[in-house]
């Protein structure tokens, strides 16, 4: 086992042109209680559309995998990767849109789309067409896994009694550069939102600005539930005339994210470790819709959203590259270390319902789909737990410590390349 398999990142599966300095080390915490659960508030930043970054993976020697074998990984002898599979499917269809389908994923890509959905093909997939190699932290203590999940809104056509808060779609006058395409000109950094004004890209609108100035609602809904609707990204609109529809991630106005669970402590409102999505959704319903507010206010960052129809309801929102995720085998990670698509098995605790907060010992396969602002580091994943309240309440207990193995396509490995049929 590699320290932080910084060769292997490097030489195969992380994206071209990444940065080479490490991540910092992710202790894995402790689990005493369920105040050790993820703040519920952090936002996850996860834009809902295609990755443009197709996963090339650099021709190297990786002999010193060659003996790595999966009846060696804890718990494969028991696997079923059939969620797994069918995601890796769907990334391979991304692949196959981006019309760059790679020396190394084209050959696995096909194998994969024509594996019969079942549980045994799909172990002998993986197992013929991948070799595991553990990862780890740079300082060896271990990972850290997370959950999110899509909420579901109960909303109205227009403001009602408790029905006041709007979801808005993203406003014609907001802009985003994207430094990628700007490389000719020499323009480095992070994408900017802003609008223009005289000429001039400007900062864009805080959240109080845009709801004093108004603008187009796909609905309208509680505030405390259109709050962590933005703190999530997108989320299943219950309309009163039994219709149904997606709320997808849209853009933000680009202003910096503040907790507000973290205002609340501050200012003494709610105790440290207590600020919860409950105890502040309470506390938002005891101070009145003008507490709530100004309270909401803290955090300048708006997001908005776009009307989606829900073809699947067993599939959840659009993550980073582009592909449906699917609930329990779509991760969140560090698309500055792993390319999307890639498989990585999972060795952690998962809870069976929102009480159980320690978990219970859980190994899955999972393919890296999506991303999230807090997901850095080497073995840092976010699990799609799935859609709704039960989910959400699971999602809400999850911080327990995690080994996890990438699987590198046997193609990579010196000697293997062609071998396989």
């Amino acid at each position: 086992m590699v320290k932080w398999s910084a060769f292997f990142l490097a030489s195969a599966l992380v994206l071209v042109g990444c940065a080479s300095t490490a991540p910092a080390p992710i202790a894995s915490p402790p689990i005493t209680s369920p105040e050790n659960a993820p703040a519920p508030e952090e936002e996850r930043q996860t834009p809902g559309t295609p990755s443009p970054d197709f996963p090339r993976i650099a021709e190297t020697s990786l002999s010193d995998l060659s003996t790595n074998e999966f009846s060696n990984l804890p718990g494969w002898a028991d696997a079923n990767p059939i969620l797994a599979l069918t995601a890796f499917q769907r990334s391979c269809a991304a692949f196959t849109r981006a019309g760059d389908k790679g020396v190394v994923w084209e050959h696995v890509c096909e194998k994969a789309l024509s594996t019969d959905v079942e549980k045994d093909a799909a172990r002998t997939y993986f197992e013929t067409y991948f070799i595991p190699q553990e990862q780890s932290t740079i300082d060896g203590q271990g990972g850290l896994l997370t959950a999110y999940y899509e909420p579901e809104l109960e909303v109205r056509t227009a403001p009602a009694p408790g029905f006041d808060e709007p979801i808005y779609a993203r406003p014609e006058d907001l802009v985003t550069v994207d430094p990628k395409k700007f490389k000719a000109t020499g323009f480095r950094g992070r994408k900017l939102m802003g609008r223009v004004d005289e000429g001039q890209l400007v900062p864009y609108y805080t959240r109080n600005k845009i709801i004093e100035m108004g603008g187009k609602a796909l609905a309208w809904g509680r505030a405390a539930d259109v709050f962590f609707l933005q703190v999530q990204g997108s989320g299943r609109l219950h309309f009163n005339d039994g219709r149904t529809m997606r709320a997808a991630f849209a853009g933000h106005n680009g202003h910096t994210y503040t907790s507000i669970g973290r205002v609340l402590i501050k200012s003494g409102e709610l105790a440290s470790g207590k600020a919860s999505k409950g105890a502040i959704e309470r506390w938002m319903k005891t101070a009145g819709p003008e507490k709530a507010r100004g309270l909401m206010n803290n955090n300048q960052r708006y997001v908005f959203f776009a009307a989606q129809t829900i073809k699947d309801e067993a599939l959840g929102p659009v993550g980073t590259q582009g592909v449906p995720l699917t609930a329990g085998a779509s991760l969140a990670v560090d698309p500055g270390l792993y390319s999307m698509g890639t498989p990585i098995w999972v060795d952690t605790r998962l809870p069976k319902n929102g009480k159980d907060w320690k978990g219970q010992p859980t190994q899955f396969l999972a393919i890296a789909q999506d991303t999230g602002g807090a997901i850095k580091g080497p073995v840092r994943g976010d699990l799609f737990i799935g859609s709704g309240a039960k989910a959400g309440r699971r999602a809400g207990i999850v911080k327990h410590p995690a080994r996890w193995w990438v699987l590198v396509p046997r193609a990579l490995v010196a000697g293997t390349a062609g071998s396989q049929s």
